[in-house]
């Protein structure tokens, strides 16, 4: 005879940590907590962010920021696309320093007085495991008035309270990457202008300020217009092109900028290069366009008409005798396949 117990909804059921009870139940938000059960419940099985997104009827960004919050706070850590438990228990974090020899305006003052540049601070690993946590931001906020005004200014400028990442990634970005407080927030007004409003953005982009030693508001505002440069010129070139909307890769925002601010082109005359490029090979190249371009710059063909009529001189002089590599005007001339083959920093400086 065959004996079962039978334990209903019982039957099936999923191990929980008790780390996840005993420090962070009250900490984590809603999103947190219901990303990590769901993760749990599908433990062994491949899921997607998105999967996970759709499944719990939150957005996939608000999906990704409930898993790294996870992993920072140490229940779980990301490797080759996996998520494992941390072996080891979470240990209390110590506070973390700010950044300290040099203080980041001792270093500006030191080098507008014309003092040897420093080096750059050295910050923190780009993935740590634990960030601060709740009890930490508490005290903060407490003894710092610009922690707690970078908070207030945080969720204002978001729309609605921060999440326990959020709230954590802020902090560090204060205290460990040595970014002002007032410099954060136009960190953030620039992150919602861009549509890119989560951690891992925003984490980039202060660890790129801090390398670049924006300390002040006006590196700050000197750095937002850069910014602003080449998201104008990618967006021109990619009008021009036809380009579906996404974020450029760095050698393609380089050669915007390049293209517009440095050697001045407009959108109709970046839209003829685009013609040329997809005439001759068929695609869309940054190589190919930069020759082009920089053909065109040298030349001094600025618009319409006159490249017209740089064109017609060219083709008019076909006929005569040419040089090896070069056309009778003194140009070179390079082979389609060769050129395509060309990444854009292997590009000769003279064409």
């Amino acid at each position: 005879m065959e004996y079962r117990l039978d334990m209903g909804m019982w039957n099936q059921v999923f191990a929980v940590p008790c780390a996840l009870v005993d420090r962070h139940l009250k900490l984590a938000g809603k999103e947190q907590l219901q990303a990590l059960l769901w993760a749990l419940r599908h433990a062994g099985e491949g899921f997607t962010p998105a999967g996970m997104a759709q499944s719990l009827g939150m957005s996939e960004e608000s999906a990704l920021e409930a898993l790294e919050y996870w992993a920072d706070r140490g229940l779980l850590a990301e490797s080759g696309g996996e998520l494992r438990p941390v072996p080891q228990p979470e240990t209390a974090r110590p506070m973390a320093p700010a950044i300290a020899s040099p203080p980041p305006a001792q270093a500006i003052a030191a080098q507008a007085a014309g003092a040897p540049s420093q080096e750059k601070p050295a910050l923190p690993p780009k993935k740590r495991m634990v960030r601060p946590d709740g009890v930490q931001l508490a005290v903060r906020m407490e003894e710092s008035e610009g922690v707690r005004f970078l908070m207030q200014e945080a969720e204002t400028l978001l729309g609605k309270t921060l999440s326990p990442a959020m709230s954590s990634l802020l902090l560090a970005v204060t205290d460990d990457y040595g970014l002002p407080p007032e410099v954060t927030v136009m960190l953030l007004h620039y992150a919602q202008e861009v549509g890119k409003t989560g951690t891992a953005y925003i984490d980039s982009v202060a660890r790129d300020w801090a390398e670049s030693g924006v300390f002040s508001l006006e590196a700050a505002e000197q750095k937002l217009q850069d910014l602003s440069k080449r998201r104008l010129a990618w967006g021109k070139v990619s009008a021009a092109a036809g380009l579906a909307k996404r974020a450029p890769g760095k050698r393609e925002e380089e050669a915007a900028l390049r293209w517009v601010e440095e050697w001045g082109f407009s959108q109709e005359m970046l839209a003829a290069a685009y013609d040329r490029c997809t005439y001759n090979i068929g695609k869309f190249s940054i190589a190919y366009i930069n020759s082009v371009l920089e053909s065109w710059q040298r030349a001094g063909v600025k618009s319409p008409d006159a490249l017209a009529e740089y064109e017609r001189k060219k083709k008019a002089g076909l006929d005569k005798p040419k040089g090896k590599g070069r056309n009778a005007g003194g140009e070179k001339s390079y082979d389609i396949d060769e050129l395509e083959r060309m990444s854009f920093f292997d590009l000769p400086e003279n064409l």
